[in-house]
């Protein structure tokens, strides 16, 4: 089982084009059932839906939260539909086990002001370039953290402002910048990134450079960067990189942009999680009718 479950390994990066993230959770996941199994003498080719019913128990009695339970079922269903696919089972045991519905937590963002009021705060300094157009990118294209570090230099287009983004599954799709976005990333280009460039690294095309070793930056890395100026900003307000995702979709959303549209610059597969944000604006309208209308403030007696 051993060289089935390598072969399943190599079948998620090869075929499914699954990330390097993706297949390392799906990993953990089956290894910790394979352990389960394991324990009771059994192999994963003997279970049947009642095992895995037991075992979904069992992550249960654990205190393992229902997203968690739900992204585990996912991986033992690729894994067993893979087996199905190899003929080494007839039958997907998980036929007759139902999935723990997951708890939709609704995406936090940042209200445009505090978004204003960070992207104003980098200087003009090589660094504070970089970091005007990292955060100008995140919010004004709504990039990921980690497409935004995979950038290189062939995938920009600022003629047309745009950038050719290779997102999740090394699926390809094309981001077009605002003007603010565009000129932070032309200024940053021409005055900030050559000045980062190290001669012992000159052939580096990555777009987003380290400032001590003229690497690529890492994701941690433009975690950090962004969390230097939001601390400066506020002792209280928290924004992630992921957060000005959110909120770029979630502004889109507000100014009457069509769900449709933003699922594609996004690079949602699914139109489902970006119907999330809807429930973001809804939420929004509530609290704007609370502030400002008459009987949105009143209490009932």
């Amino acid at each position: 089982m051993a060289r089935l479950f390598q072969e399943y390994l190599t079948y998620l990066a090869g075929e499914k084009n699954a990330s390097a993230h993706t297949i390392t959770a799906y990993r953990k996941d089956l290894e910790d059932y394979f352990a389960y199994l394991a324990e009771r003498g059994m192999a994963e080719t003997d279970a049947d839906h009642l095992t895995i019913r037991r075992y979904l128990a069992v992550l249960r009695d654990r205190g393992i939260s229902k997203n968690s339970v739900a992204r585990k079922m996912s991986s033992l269903r690729s894994y067993y539909r893979f087996l199905i696919r190899e003929n080494v089972l007839a039958d997907n045991p998980l036929t007759l086990v139902s999935t723990p519905k997951e708890t939709k937590k609704l995406p936090k963002f940042v209200h445009y002001e505090d978004i204003r009021s960070l992207l104003a705060l980098p200087d003009n300094s090589p660094a504070g370039l970089r970091d005007s157009a990292i955060m100008e990118l995140l919010y004004g294209g709504g990039l990921r953290v980690s497409e935004l570090c995979g950038l290189t230099l062939d995938r920009l287009n600022l003629s047309v402002r745009s950038v050719r983004v290779l997102g999740k599954g090394t699926k390809e799709r094309i981001v077009p910048l605002g003007e603010p976005a565009a000129a932070a990333l032309a200024e940053y280009l021409e005055k900030g990134r050559p000045a980062l460039v190290k001669p012992e690294r000159a052939e580096e095309t990555g777009v987003f450079l380290n400032q001590r070793n003229g690497g690529v930056l890492t994701t941690r890395a433009v975690r950090d960067i962004l969390d230097k100026y939001v601390n400066r900003l506020s002792a209280t307000l928290k924004v992630s990189p992921h957060m000005l995702r959110h909120s770029y979709a979630t502004h889109m959303l507000e100014n009457g942009a069509d769900i449709r549209i933003i699922q594609e610059l996004l690079g949602h597969e699914r139109l489902s999680t970006t119907q999330i944000y809807t429930h973001i604006t809804k939420s929004r309208m509530m609290e704007i009718y609370r502030e400002t209308h008459p009987r949105g403030q009143e209490k009932e007696n």
